[in-house]
């Protein structure tokens, strides 16, 4: 009985992989639409916060204020990808150019008079494709804005019947109690996620842009919002966002001086936001082993893609909270988790 019992586990498992693989075009926008109802709602609960005197911003009109603000961001975002996008692709093949030029250059920098064979790795390096593919995904994303903010206000419009849906769902039901309690353990930890990952990736985009502007640095703006994207990407994002607009400076201009930099300051900006900051925000309210996250990073972006090493730490987190209220699945979670402790909030776990 064991035995079928983990088949039947394990053929659920290959079936919604291969449900989410197929799918992917109608999920993903559905996922990024959930994603940003939670950042609405997490706008909304700052908005609500805010005094002026006695008096406190109604939660009504907090949520139709976080609801225009992430409007007037979305929009701004979408008009600024779509003026830089052209500019992007027809600078690929001077960019190619540049580099074949930089490799040369760097070769006699060092006295050396015959390419060696390492030049040859050097050539076959085509940013031109890359580049195009990058603004080609970036513009994809802003075509399915329509899409997305439909699902928002369908997601919106549904927000105040959830609890009541459940709550009918599982009347008589003795797990009732257990099942809220984790869905607002994961509404609680998906929410700081997205807030204190929003605000730290808005903040390292900012900085950057301003070093980008002071070098120089062609289509600044667009590189400082690949850079915001790339933040919300664990570990990896943080390399890629170094890297990108620091190689764009090395072959953009004919000397070293404006690479040197890009990279320190981006370096030391990455540095300071992502280990000294964020950590203090965060706070230990994850708790997920970073080895973990790198392994979810790539199975998640390998079924979904860059959209799915966005979404890769909120469905680990989701499952690990899931996996922590069941016995026989505890383990897992304790071995998803950074410390091997589950908090007390966890504990409470539904009998099999």
């Amino acid at each position: 009985m064991g035995i079928l019992s983990y088949a039947g586990g394990l053929g659920l498992i290959s079936l919604t992989v291969y449900i989410m693989v197929i799918g992917r075009d109608l999920l993903v926008p559905f996922m990024i639409s959930i994603a940003i109802w939670y950042l609405i709602n997490i706008l909304s609960d700052y908005y609500h916060k805010i005094t002026l005197g006695k008096w406190q911003i109604p939660k009504w009109l907090s949520y139709i204020a976080s609801l225009l603000t992430i409007i007037v961001v979305l929009n701004f975002l979408i008009g600024m990808i779509s003026s830089n996008i052209a500019e992007v692709k027809e600078a690929a093949p001077l960019y190619q150019e540049n580099f074949s030029k930089l490799t040369v250059k760097i070769f006699n920098i060092f006295g050396i008079d015959k390419e060696p064979n390492i030049a040859q790795i050097f050539n076959q390096i085509n940013l031109g494709p890359f580049i195009t593919n990058l603004a080609g995904t970036l513009a994809s994303l802003a075509g399915s804005a329509s899409l997305i903010m439909i699902y928002v206000l369908f997601l919106m419009l549904e927000q105040k019947y959830f609890d009541v849906k459940l709550g009918r769902l599982l009347a008589g039901s003795q797990h009732k109690e257990t099942v809220f309690s984790i869905i607002d353990h994961i509404s609680t930890d998906v929410k700081t996620y997205l807030g204190v990952k929003t605000f730290v990736s808005a903040l390292t985009g900012g900085a950057c842009y301003l070093v980008l502007v002071t070098v120089g640095v062609n289509n600044a703006s667009f590189w400082a919002f690949f850079i915001f994207l790339l933040n919300f990407i664990p570990t990896v994002g943080s390399m890629l966002a170094v890297l990108f607009p620091s190689l764009l400076s090395l072959v953009q201009f004919d000397t070293f001086t404006p690479f040197f930099i890009v990279i320190a300051s981006l370096v030391v900006i990455q540095l300071t936001i992502g280990n000294i900051l964020e950590p203090k925000l965060m706070g230990n309210s994850l708790n997920l082993s970073p080895l973990v996250v790198m392994l979810s990073l790539a199975l998640w972006g390998s079924i979904w893609g860059i959209a799915g090493m966005f979404l890769s730490v909120p469905f680990t987190v989701i499952l690990m909270i899931i996996f922590s209220q069941f016995p026989k699945t505890k383990p897992i979670a304790i071995m998803l988790s950074q410390d091997g402790n589950i908090r007390p909030r966890d504990s409470v776990m539904v009998e099999d």
